[in-house]
């Protein structure tokens, strides 16, 4: 009887489960948190990461449904309800999706890779957790819309159509598109590029691409059309390219840009005539100071005596004139030269003599 007992007690032992009944999973993806929208040209550019995890921090197991929409705000006050029976459903067709492959995982020592596997991002219900991979873009007509404050948001819902509401709203001013900036110049101008572009617009982005750089990037505005970068060097190539801008509510329409060119500056400007040129009589000397040069490529200056050359190469603003005699009177001058050999005009005379 006592065999029969313990055997009973062994088995029950054996009949546990592993923890608590879950509740279902609500598989309600989390908020697109990154919409961006903006006008450019006759189109409304958008773009948004797709969240690939529930509110529950699991993994979607399929690609969600995305609910992009835009519509005009509505002239009765702002609802949700009035503004989504007023917009239009972009269709999912129409939007661009990259998917990102986020690094691989570490494989464990001791254990092959499969190196012909595809590197095609998937939904994996038992993968573990990794940040959103998934960057959607898309293009809507804004045509039809000119004049109008339109909204647009996105929705995105699980496999059951399970939501959590709407992501941030983007709202738009929309105006007439903006011309592209045409015929595009640059041109050499003192210690900088200038450009030159033909368009009617109330004001420009420039934008430039360097030697070092792997895309265009802002270098500044202009409300005229015209722009001149004073932060080149001698010697290295830039591209540029122009848009045109107009501030509407909140947000800036822009054009496309332009057509890119490229230019490599060339030094023809020599630097400005020096100033200031005092001659002071010493005892034996005669002590000539005048102002600084400012330019970024200033070389040296050069000290004219009676209209020969008697000093070169200086690099401060002052000289000291040893081979003088008591009585003589002199009329100096001073002229300054850059780093490519540009040299100014000579400075207004001035006239000394030791007593």
């Amino acid at each position: 009887m006592k065999r029969i007992a313990l055997g009973f007690v062994v088995l029950l032992s054996g009949c546990g489960y592993p923890g608590e009944p879950q509740p279902p999973a609500l598989n309600r993806p989390v908020r697109a948190t990154d919409l961006v929208a903006v006008q450019r040209g006759a189109s409304i550019y958008i773009q948004f990461t797709v969240p690939e995890a529930t509110t529950e921090n699991l993994p979607l197991r399929e690609r969600p449904d995305i609910e992009l929409r835009v519509g005009p705000f509505p002239e009765s006050g702002f609802t949700f309800e009035k503004w989504e029976s007023g917009s239009e459903r972009v269709p999912e067709s129409a939007m661009h999706i990259d998917e990102i492959e986020p690094p691989a995982p570490t494989q464990p020592k001791g254990k092959p890779t499969d190196s012909n596997k595809s590197t095609k991002k998937k939904f994996r219900p038992n993968a573990q957790i990794v940040p959103a991979t998934l960057h959607a873009e898309a293009k809507v007509d804004a045509s039809k819309l000119y004049g109008k404050t339109v909204v647009v948001g996105v929705r995105v819902h699980g496999s059951h159509g399970q939501d959590i509401g709407w992501s941030r709203l983007e709202t738009l001013s929309l105006v007439p598109a903006l011309p592209v900036p045409e015929a595009l110049a640059a041109l050499d101008a003192p210690d900088a590029i200038r450009l030159d572009w033909h368009a009617g617009a109330p004001e420009y982005r420039v934008f430039r691409k360097g030697p070092d750089d792997t895309a265009f990037r802002q270098i500044g505005t202009s409300e005229k059309p015209f722009y001149v970068d004073s932060t080149i060097e001698y010697g290295k190539s830039y591209e540029y390219q122009v848009q045109s801008i107009e501030k509407a509510g909140d947000h800036y329409a822009e054009s496309e840009p332009s057509a890119g060119i490229a230019f490599q500056p060339t030094d023809k400007f020599p630097p400005t005539v020096p100033t200031g040129l005092t001659a002071v009589p010493g005892a034996r000397t005669i002590e000539l100071v005048w102002d600084r040069n400012t330019e970024r490529d200033f070389a040296s200056y050069q000290v004219y005596r009676d209209g020969r050359k008697v000093a070169e190469g200086l690099t401060a603003p002052s000289y000291s004139d040893r081979d003088v005699k008591q009585g003589a009177r002199y009329r100096y001058q001073v002229s300054a030269a850059d780093t490519a050999g540009n040299a100014s005009a000579l400075c207004a005379a001035v006239e000394a003599a030791i007593p």
